[in-house]
């Protein structure tokens, strides 16, 4: 049946900030699309992906256009074969197959994999098209980072699994949901204070959602802390000192990103080496170009040490 999504079916993630509730719509759109594709969805860990996925599904469920769910972690899965693969979608029959983490796969598997994912009528299969299901794949890595080089994907897989792309954000590229997802969170987890830590806690949370690379799993270790240090019957002054000391002992994270844009590769079969400099110059160039927005505005010292005209004949 074509599903048609209306303002009841939204309820489930109205309440949700705009920037998540865009990220659940189109991934509903995707997956009630009738059209036979590949889902590549993009989040952080711990961003919310496996959770809203569940909701969604259990949503679907509801208007008959998905039963359920199978799920294979890449990691799991990395080197596996046709057999294991027939299986798995035998089993997806009807329902959505997610290959979570697929970066975690093997390039043989991919290249396996990707035999299956070929179709010309919507069915999927090794030699005989004759499985029906959709599609979905999850990274923790972005776009670029998958896509320019082959060392987590092959080329030909990573195009046949990115027809459509949903990046979830996180609290490191958005932290504006922070504390209504805290006290969320807090609620999740029924401790027996109903009171939710405010004051000088909520303001820090603020200011430092950027900091929380876990996402929700930190908002987790947070919550449970706090509740912990309750129960031993610190004042709420000392509880908040303790909190954020032990989360900067224990769970601080190098500020950091996950594409490649600072790694300049060299073919390893290059027999023109001066080639290379080239290339590396205009890396630079390219870096600069994008770190400043023009040339011109380049830093004559370090980082870069030179001017934006020689920059500009590169």
């Amino acid at each position: 049946m074509k599903y048609v999504e209306n303002n009841k079916d939204k309820e489930f993630y109205k309440d949700q900030p705009q920037v998540r509730r865009d990220s659940i719509g189109r991934l509903v759109g995707h997956l009630t699309n009738p059209g036979r594709f590949s889902v590549l969805v993009l989040a952080m860990r711990g961003a919310g992906k496996t959770h809203w996925l569940n909701e969604i599904v259990k949503n679907l469920k509801k208007n008959d256009c998905l039963t359920d769910l199978v799920t294979v972690n890449g990691f799991i899965a990395t080197n596996t074969n046709e057999h294991f693969w027939e299986d798995k979608f035998l089993k997806a029959e009807g329902k959505l197959l997610v290959i979570d983490e697929v970066e975690g796969l093997s390039k043989l598997t991919q290249s396996i994999l990707f035999e299956f994912l070929s179709t010309s009528d919507g069915k999927f299969g090794w030699i005989e098209k004759k499985h029906t299901c959709r599609i979905l794949f999850t990274s923790t890595y972005d776009v670029k980072t998958l896509r320019d080089s082959e060392e987590y994907l092959l080329h030909k897989f990573f195009d046949r699994i990115s027809q459509l792309v949903v990046t979830f954000p996180s609290f490191v590229s958005d932290g504006s949901s922070i504390w209504p997802d805290f006290r969320a969170t807090w609620k999740k987890m029924e401790f027996p204070s109903k009171q939710v830590p405010v004051g000088e806690f909520e303001v820090w949370l603020k200011q430092n959602a950027r900091k929380l690379h876990g996402n929700f799993r930190d908002l987790d270790k947070l919550a449970i802390n706090w509740q912990n240090y309750q129960l031993l019957g610190l004042d709420e002054t000392e509880i908040f000192s303790q909190v954020i000391d032990d989360f900067n002992k224990i769970n601080h994270f190098p500020d950091h990103t996950s594409e490649i844009q600072n790694a300049f590769f060299v073919k390893e079969d290059i027999e023109d080496y001066s080639e290379v400099s080239r290339e590396f110059k205009r890396f630079i160039r390219d870096l600069a170009k994008k770190k400043y927005g023009k040339l011109s505005k380049a830093p004559q010292q370090k980082p870069f040490g030179v001017h934006y005209r020689t920059m500009e004949g590169w």
